[in-house]
């Protein structure tokens, strides 16, 4: 492992430590409302790197209901993500699946076009991005 990955997995271990005190944010759903749950999305953190001047470091705590699909996308820096509660299936293309579960970290390289799945039971994750600074946070594609 290198030295710059364990530093960020060491700096994501104490945010973790910090930010997840409370109980996770409730999925996003108006009372009474029938429509599906949505993937609730929370920036805690969007910092310059101190020495990078094209890089910063986001920190977001996201919430995925069950049996959800993200569109394939990708990201212009590295991401790195935690499993706080429940289970998700990252999907690369033209790599194995990994089957994530609570307690579970994984890097995602950037540029590697990627999804999530979630089961019956949902996820929640702290994920955490060395992202290219005027870029956007992630490329949908088509």
């Amino acid at each position: 492992m290198t030295r710059s990955l364990r530093a960020y997995r060491l700096l994501l271990l104490l945010i973790l430590a910090f930010v997840w005190s409370g109980s996770p944010p409730g999925l996003a759903q108006a009372e009474g409302e029938a429509s599906e749950p949505t993937v609730v999305a929370q920036n805690l953190l969007r910092e310059a790197i101190a020495g990078a001047a094209d890089r910063e470091v986001i920190v977001s705590r996201v919430s995925f209901p069950p049996n959800t699909e993200l569109p394939w996308h990708w990201h212009p820096g590295e991401e790195i993500f935690y499993v706080m509660s429940g289970a998700v299936t990252l999907k690369r293309r033209g790599l194995p699946d990994v089957a994530a579960q609570a307690g579970d970290a994984h890097s995602i390289a950037p540029k590697i076009v990627h999804t999530g799945h979630t089961a019956d039971e949902g996820v929640e994750l702290v994920i955490f991005r060395i992202h290219t600074v005027g870029e956007p946070e992630r490329y949908l594609l088509d």
